[in-house]
Formats: C-alpha cells, sequence, structure tokens
C-alpha cells in the first residue's frame, strides 16, 4: 500500500511539472491559423527593430489545418513575429500564387462551381490584407486554369504578368525567398 501511495505521488508530481513546462499553442496576430509555440530562452530571435521583407512563392494546394498550407506559413510568419515584438511596418510580405495553389484565388462562388465546396481560404486571406500581406497571382497560371481576373478573383487578389518575373524582381527590390 505503501508502495502504491509512493508512487501514485510522484506520478502526479510528474504530471505537476510536465503542465508546467507545456508550451500552449497560440494565435496572437492572425487569430485561428499558423498556431506557434514562444520561447523566451530560444535563439535566433527577431529583431523588432529590423525590417524584414519577404516573397514566398506559394504553387502547391496541399492544405493544412483547413486552409492552403502556403497562406498558413505566412499567417504562422506572422503570429512569430507579433510573438517577439516585431512591429508590422517593420514586416513586408508578398505572396506569389501559381500552379496547383491557384484555384484558392477564386471567388467563393466560382471556387464552389469548379471544387464543388466553398473557398476555405477567404477569412485567412482577408486576415492577411489586414496585415498587409501583398497577395499575387501569377497571370500565367490564370490562363492555365481559365480563371477570368476581371471576374472569378476573390477581392484579396491581384495579379501579377507571371511569377517567373514577380519572383526576381522582388528578390532585386531586397526581398528574401521562402518556399
Amino acid at each position: 500500500m505503501k508502495t502504491t501511495l509512493k508512487l501514485l505521488v510522484v506520478l502526479i508530481i510528474l504530471n505537476f511539472q510536465n503542465t508546467l513546462n507545456a508550451q500552449d499553442w497560440e494565435t496572437p496576430m492572425i487569430e485561428g491559423y499558423g498556431k506557434i509555440v514562444h520561447y523566451d530562452e530560444a535563439q535566433n530571435q527577431p529583431d523588432p527593430s529590423k525590417e524584414y521583407k519577404i516573397v514566398f512563392h506559394i504553387k502547391d494546394g496541399k492544405e493544412r489545418e483547413g486552409v492552403n498550407e502556403g497562406l498558413w506559413k505566412i499567417a504562422r510568419l506572422i503570429n512569430l513575429m507579433g510573438s517577439y515584438k516585431v512591429p508590422q511596418e517593420n514586416l513586408k510580405i508578398v505572396a506569389i500564387i501559381s500552379g496547383t495553389a491557384t484555384p484558392f484565388v477564386l471567388t467563393d462562388n466560382e471556387h464552389q462551381r469548379r471544387e464543388q465546396r466553398t473557398n476555405p481560404n477567404l477569412d485567412l486571406l482577408s486576415k492577411l490584407k489586414q496585415h498587409n500581406v501583398k497577395i499575387l497571382v501569377c497571370g500565367q497560371a490564370l490562363g492555365k486554369h481559365r480563371i477570368d481576373p476581371t471576374k472569378d478573383l476573390n477581392p484579396y487578389i491581384e495579379m501579377t504578368t507571371s511569377s517567373l518575373v514577380a519572383l526576381p524582381t522582388y528578390q532585386m527590390e531586397g526581398f528574401v525567398p521562402m518556399f
């Protein structure tokens, strides 16, 4: 009986310590998307005094937690930067969409017609635009997917001539590519 009681006490203490050490997932800037864990003791923390210029090339239609994985990663980056107090004006993000990711640029009605489901990315796209993320879609990808840029694009998307032109242009302007 004493051994069982001692074992139970040890297990309770260990569980309590693990609970204290556990980090909670959070979404401090883009609510509901791009979960992060904040660590005060981590190396390579963002510097709030620096400007971060990042261009994402989102060309895969793969989803994570119900939205496009590339958009989810942008939300995670914004959450990380905000968690370390990088001001929003120091974060310049551009997303260039092409390939199998292209259908998420559709309006909800057109997405429903083509994909037989509502566009799950619209809420996240809206939140990214509120954080000044510039979201461009490759005009050549629109052509391939037969998407009319004058009527089929959701309001968060702008068209660029081609990802082949936009990516190096942003890199020449000092944007670091994130793939």
